[in-house]
């Protein structure tokens, strides 16, 4: 029945045996300090009355070389511990020693390990700092029939993190691993709960490191990702596979792909835009956890141009360009900058004959009227024979000359008639 626990075949009797020993003993590895009977313990910030078998009456209290009263310590901390003396009549009666306590808080940690050949690291990071005089122990024990072993562990007060290292054999990689975690001041103790797991399942390598975007030249839709294995990775015998995810900068939604290389070429980029890519790893059959997300690295993608010719000065009106969507070869780059097509040009010859054409028809029109002026309104009499037939000769030049002056006789005195009678 799923999630229930049954013990009912031979081969889970042990198992089922392990894990309820293990429950019995949770409290038993991490079991709280024994305090003394001339011990008095506190809460912090509590008020503290000292007193101890045989001091009443008129006594007198001391800590070291300070004499104090019973009932001066209010809101005591941790710098108020320590041992605590009675006196009567310059003579010691009774000790008392000064603790301070509070609750611990209870250890949640995760380990991993970096590398199959690499210690078990586990971390626990605390909420609140610890108290004074705490120390913190990973208590580990591989299969059942091992005992339980201790590993003292490390406490960063600025971090507040609690950091343990266990050396563990890489011919170890599939043995089951019982996990706690235990915390102990001078008064109290708090323990964590058994963490189940193998070595192999515990493999987290690093975030891939050096993580570069690049634009692919003469592809605006392009971007080449590249980064590098995490240490100790490097040498080759195991090895990782990775995830990249890239989204459009300011967009909340992504891609993502897996890849077993260190490159990934993004074909599906948006031109001109700026993309920012993350990578992560894990090792290759998917058997551990993924690493963190690396840094994001951000890259545009290629933003090669071509500029429309403008039909005006360029300093009083604005140029548009235009950038190809597809991308092109390096020999129709070539070609398009060798004939570039002109709209404009074709634009301007065709504006330029019309208006070419126009002036040739007025300026013939201009040339005829004042031809016909000339002829007095009969200008088919310079080509054309009379209709009757009276006369088949063209008109000669000396009797238009002579109608042209408006008189039928010509006049001696003339200079007009003089030249031409000669």
């Amino acid at each position: 029945m799923p999630g229930a626990t049954s013990c009912s075949y031979p081969h889970l009797v042990l198992l089922c045996a392990g894990l309820l020993s293990l429950v019995n003993t949770e409290e038993s590895l991490c079991p709280k300090p024994g305090v003394s009977r001339n011990s008095l313990v506190v809460p912090l910030l509590s008020n503290a009355s000292l007193s101890c078998p045989g001091c009443e009456g008129s006594v007198s209290w001391r800590r070291g070389n300070s004499t104090l009263q019973p009932d001066a310590l209010r809101l005591v901390r941790y710098e108020d511990e320590d041992n605590y003396t009675c006196f009567a009549h310059g003579q010691p009666l009774c000790s008392v020693q000064l603790l301070v306590t509070e609750d611990l808080e209870t250890p949640e940690f995760q380990c991993y390990r970096r590398h199959p050949t690499q210690d078990i690291i586990c971390e626990w990071a605390l909420r609140k700092r610890h108290p004074p005089s705490t120390h913190t122990v990973l208590i580990i024990q591989q299969g059942l029939n091992n005992p339980p072993e201790r590993w003292p562990c490390g406490y960063t007060d600025s971090a507040m993190k609690v950091t343990c290292r266990v050396s563990h054999g890489e011919e170890l990689l599939t043995t089951k691993l019982f996990l706690s975690m235990c915390a102990t001041s001078r008064t109290t103790s708090a323990g964590s709960k058994f963490l189940i797991t193998t070595s192999k399942k515990l493999l987290k390598p690093d975030p891939p490191p050096n993580v570069t975007v690049s634009p692919v030249e003469g592809a605006p839709r392009k971007l080449n990702v590249s980064w590098a294995l995490p240490r100790p990775w490097e040498s080759g015998f195991y090895l990782l596979r990775f995830e990249v995810q890239y989204r459009l900068e300011n967009s909340h939604y992504s891609s993502n792909v897996t890849t077993s290389q260190t490159h990934f070429l993004i074909e599906d980029a948006m031109a001109g835009r700026k993309h920012g890519v993350k990578v992560r790893a894990q090792e290759q059959f998917g058997r551990d956890v993924w690493s963190v997300w690396s840094e994001e690295a951000t890259g545009t993608p290629w933003t090669g141009s071509v500029m429309s010719f403008p039909t005006q000065d360029p300093s009083q009106s604005e140029m548009t360009f235009y950038t190809s969507s597809e991308e092109w070869t390096s020999d129709e780059l070539e070609e398009d900058a060798e004939d570039p097509p002109s709209a404009v040009r074709q634009y301007t010859l065709l504006v330029v004959g019309v208006n070419l054409g126009l002036f040739t028809l007025l300026f013939l029109g201009i040339i005829l009227r004042m031809q016909w002026k000339l002829n007095g309104g009969r200008l088919k009499d310079l080509f054309l024979p009379f209709l009757d037939g009276s006369r088949t000769d063209p008109v000669p030049v000396d009797s238009l000359l002579m109608k042209a002056s408006g008189s039928t006789t010509a006049d001696k005195t003339s200079p007009f008639v003089d030249a031409t009678s000669g």
